[in-house]
């Protein structure tokens, strides 16, 4: 770092001096730029007409890491892997909650915390934080059926799978039973299905039952994981009747209308939610987030906001490339690999340096050097026979314009 900035800024200063200007100070200042820079407005990146009836698609997930032992006055870990290896136990953890706009790829929430606050926790302290409009779609460590309500009250919507032991009354307050609705599935040859029933046992709340029979290799599947986490759990490996039948679908619920949300629309739109999940396998295969070792507490948080930063720059360019050729070919449809481009983008960084800090010259041909080459083979491909990101997003493209 000394040799860098004496060869690359001119700035002549000794080990010992760099290593002290690792503290609090220093921590604070770059987590306040990392705030100010997931908070720059973007434009929407695929079509205007995506999805046109949300003002925001919603997305949250956290991640989770090991940090060094030293830090676990500050990380604390519930004893977990962290996302490491699972033999591996540390005291000391790192939660990251992320949430973005599937629409313009803006942030609405990145939060560093320690591993022991749960994403439960996190959907509970957050909740007012939806806007009228949005529609939030996370994964079931977030159910919360007070949140759920709370989201309602605010005028957003949720899209979420329902969690196995919530619940389901019918409109005369009745438990809906799964094995009679099973029973019709199999008697009228059902594939798809939809229900308007009420959640939770002390706060009801009313919401869209969307239910799809899975194959049978799907179900066998299922019960033979829940079999294995309860055994592992201590718990009986006998599942109970009810478990066993609601393995027989996917289950969602939502608040949206039928004309916002179609019930066919509910099952490839969920899956747009894995796109969070590789954008943190992005974070730690390419920019090496999870790794750690032995320094001092503010050294450590400071790199970490700083890739965060790195991180969140080359999104954004990313996604202003995948914009940018959007509107120059509105005859076809493609979408940018954030895999490839964040990959040659952290390869550049020399380049992205100068586009940000370089004079007006410079910052022009480094910013068009970028863009030709993220234009030129940096776009996602469908290589197998499921429906890809791609696809996905032209389904409701299509849908949104009828």
């Amino acid at each position: 770092m000394v040799s860098l900035l004496k060869s690359d800024f001119g700035v002549t200063v000794n080990k010992q001096s760099m290593n002290e200007r690792f503290n609090k100070n220093c921590e604070t200042y770059v987590k306040a730029v990392l705030k100010e820079v997931w908070s720059e407005k973007l434009a929407n990146i695929y079509d205007t007409s995506f999805l046109s009836g949300f003002s925001r698609i919603l997305i949250k997930d956290s991640t989770k890491f090991m940090v060094p032992p030293s830090l676990e006055h500050r990380f604390r870990n519930s004893g977990g892997n962290c996302g490491g290896d699972r033999h591996s136990r540390s005291n000391a953890g790192v939660s990251i909650q992320y949430e973005y706009d599937l629409k313009s790829g803006k942030i609405n929430d990145l939060n560093v915390t320690t591993a022991v606050r749960t994403d439960q926790k996190d959907a509970g302290e957050t909740a007012s934080n939806v806007e009228k409009g949005d529609l939030i779609i996370r994964d079931l460590g977030y159910f919360s059926t007070p949140v759920l309500k709370s989201f309602i009250e605010s005028g957003a919507f949720f899209l979420s799978k329902l969690n196995s032991g919530t619940n389901v009354y019918d409109a005369e307050n009745d438990l809906v039973s799964f094995k009679n609705i099973y029973a019709t599935f199999k008697k009228k040859g059902f594939g798809t299905k939809e229900m308007s029933v009420f959640i939770g046992r002390k706060t009801k709340v009313p919401v869209r039952m969307i239910l799809q029979l899975v194959p049978d290799e799907v179900y066998d599947k299922r019960i033979r994981e829940k079999t294995r986490t309860n055994r592992d759990n201590g718990l009986s490996g006998n599942l109970a009747e009810e478990t066993k039948i609601r393995c027989r679908f996917n289950l969602f619920i939502t608040n949206a209308e039928k004309a916002q949300l179609a019930a066919e629309q509910a099952f490839p739109l969920y899956k747009l939610r894995w796109q969070i999940e590789l954008q943190f396998k992005i974070w730690k295969s390419v920019f090496k987030i999870n790794d750690y070792r032995k320094i001092k507490e503010h050294r450590y948080t400071t790199f970490l906001y700083v890739k965060l930063i790195l991180i969140i720059v080359n999104l954004q360019i990313s996604y202003g490339v995948q914009l940018s050729v959007a509107l120059s070919q509105k005859d076809r449809f493609k979408v940018i690999s954030l895999n490839k481009s964040m990959k040659t983008l952290k390869n550049l960084f020399r380049e992205v340096f100068v586009m940000l800090r370089g004079n007006h010259r410079k910052a022009k041909d480094a910013t068009l050097y970028i863009r030709s080459r993220l234009a030129e083979n940096h776009w996602l491909e469908c290589k197998n026979k499921k429906l890809c990101f791609p696809e996905i997003l032209k389904l409701f493209i299509c849908y949104s314009d009828k």
